[in-house]
């Protein structure tokens, strides 16, 4: 593999701050940044190295003609290394400089990135091995991105996520890359209709617990010079102009998350990037239990999948911290983490974790802010998949949603449409619920299930087969039939509803009729998966490291 830096920056606001050194030679652990990049890619078979840096300073160009003269790095040989010493007005300008000497004729793919990119370095071989995978099923390149926002103009990435149709959804790594936006408002708007005869959505936009920005990590092929090169002649300049290009010309893109990329802008960044890549210091999560006013007759079994999550992340060498919801404040120390796993339910549980934690958080706040029985039924119609009917024989289901919590009599099954219609006034006066869902009841086999995005992880029930169930469908509909379904379908259905709500770790309950035909009757986010807790939470720590 060859790799390339781009060194060229000034680093202006760390000189302005008091750090004397350029930027490459800005130590990190003792550790020159430029050194490390270099020495990192020389452990991942790295066939040449080729670095821009510019001629404000001769410190840069010096310390990399003592490398080459020296031959060695930490004891280890050198591979060739090459370098471009030219002041650049951008970044893509300096790439530009740069692909005078990767594009040699040997067609060979290359890694190119910044000199103040932090990253793990597990993390980076991960990325390593995923774009060789990439480069075999013929795609043009592989873009870092991570959900960990601490740049201060970030280049939000717009993904489409695969699987819808059959194929296997393996987590973001499989995700097709549809733009490069400068702002969260701008890729709304381009992303706001979904498509379905294309099964082309996106719903990390939707919530900053999800949201994806370039982490500044480019996995190319030479066809990205053709791109490059036109960009060049329209005068065009700075990298997020060339990732849009890359897009405009139909290369074929992914994404491969990280879990947080940090970037050396000022000095405080320096102690935070120690911090970060502390060879002693595992990742950090922070996982949040529900309130258990949201776990009616469930407390112990919600709490039970959180703590099989915390153990085996725990025996992986992670930091597990276990907090309920309840207890979560501003005053938290919200840089720690890296991720959170969120089962809370409290709207200001959603509202806390959106406005003071910016890397990734499974289910999302902001999808969990706005997730509603309503929604979920609305999403649904909108999009073909199959919801209860609203009109039928059978009686009717009337649900509401509240803030407050749950109780058995928030799902009331009425006999006709008179019973229903007094109902909904019950729920609206005195209790004074405004989202209410009328559904009619159908009749067939009740089966729960249960499934982790990103995962190959999915399982269903019968409840009236083991006797777990709750006074709603079962109770009316009595034990099942176990009429034949498409599991299949079923499991495209319920992944598609999952992308479209933007949830990761859920399940739900469907109804299955005598024909084989079904219906969604319930979604939900984070359930107890008490039927296969040591499965769903194994799955559950796969798709944090996906």
């Amino acid at each position: 593999m060859k790799y390339a830096i781009i060194a060229a920056g000034e680093g202006s606001r760390l000189a302005q701050e008091g750090i004397d050194a350029p930027k490459p030679l800005v130590k990190i652990h003792g550790e020159h940044l430029i050194d490390r990049l270099i020495r990192i890619f020389m452990s991942n078979e790295a066939e040449e190295i080729v670095v821009i840096c510019n001629d404000l300073t001769t410190e840069v160009s010096e310390h990399l003609r003592r490398l080459q003269n020296a031959g060695e790095l930490c004891g280890n040989p050198l591979p060739p290394l090459r370098f471009v010493v030219k002041t650049t007005p951008s970044s893509m300008h300096s790439f530009y400089e740069l692909s005078q000497l990767l594009d040699d004729g040997s067609n060979a793919p290359f890694v190119l990135t910044t000199v103040d990119t932090i990253f793990r370095e597990a993390d980076f071989e991960g990325y390593l091995r995923a774009f060789q995978k990439a480069l075999a099923e013929g795609e043009d390149g592989l873009m870092g991105v991570t959900y960990f926002i601490d740049d201060e103009k970030p280049l939000y990435v717009g993904t489409e996520v695969r699987g819808c149709e059959g194929t296997e959804v393996r987590g973001c790594e499989n995700a097709r890359i549809t733009g490069f936006f400068n702002s969260l408002e701008e890729l709304n708007i381009q992303h706001s209709t979904f498509n379905t005869q294309h099964s082309t959505f996106n719903t990390q936009h939707s919530n900053r617990g999800a949201t994806l920005i370039s982490a500044g990590i480019y996995g190319l092929t030479p066809k990205a010079f053709k791109t490059l090169n036109d960009c060049m002649e329209r005068g065009e300049s700075r990298m997020r102009n060339f990732q849009r290009a890359l897009v405009r010309d139909g290369l074929r893109l992914r994404a491969y998350p990280f879990v947080k990329v940090l970037d050396i802008d000022h000095a405080s960044d320096i102690v935070k990037a120690e911090k970060f890549i502390n060879p002693f210091v595992r990742m950090k999560v922070l996982a949040l239990t529900r309130a258990p006013h949201f776990s009616p007759n469930c407390v112990e079994k919600d709490r039970k999948i959180m703590m099989a999550v915390a153990e085996k992340l725990l025996a992986m060498g992670c930091e597990v911290t276990v907090k309920d919801e309840l207890a979560l404040s501003e005053s938290d120390d919200w840089d720690s983490p890296d991720i959170v796993l969120d089962m809370g339910r409290q709207p200001r549980t959603q509202h806390l974790l959106s406005e003071n934690f910016h890397g990734r958080v499974i289910n999302s706040a902001t999808a969990l802010e706005g997730l509603t029985r309503l929604k979920i039924d609305r999403l649904m119609r909108e999009n073909g998949l199959p919801a209860a009917p609203l009109k039928g024989e059978s009686g009717y289901w009337v649900k509401h949603d509240s803030d407050l919590g749950s109780c058995p009599e928030d799902i009331v099954y009425c006999r006709d449409e008179d019973e229903a219609f007094r109902a909904e006034k019950a729920f609206t006066n005195p209790r004074g619920f405004t989202n209410i869902l009328t559904t009619a009841h159908v009749v067939g086999d009740v089966v729960k299930f249960y499934a982790v995005r990103g995962t190959d992880f999915f399982r269903y029930f019968y409840p009236t087969d083991d006797g777990d169930t709750k006074v709603t469908h079962e109770a009316v509909n009595g034990p099942a039939h176990h009429y034949a379904f498409d599991v299949a379908q079923l499991r495209k259905d319920v992944e598609r509803l999952a992308v479209l709500t933007g949830i990761e770790v859920y399940g739900g309950d469907i109804i299955v009729r005598p024909d084989g035909s079904y219906c969604i009757i319930d979604f939900n986010d984070w359930p107890s998966f008490s039927r296969c807790r040591d499965g769903a939470a194994e799955a559950i720590v796969r798709a944090i490291y996906n």
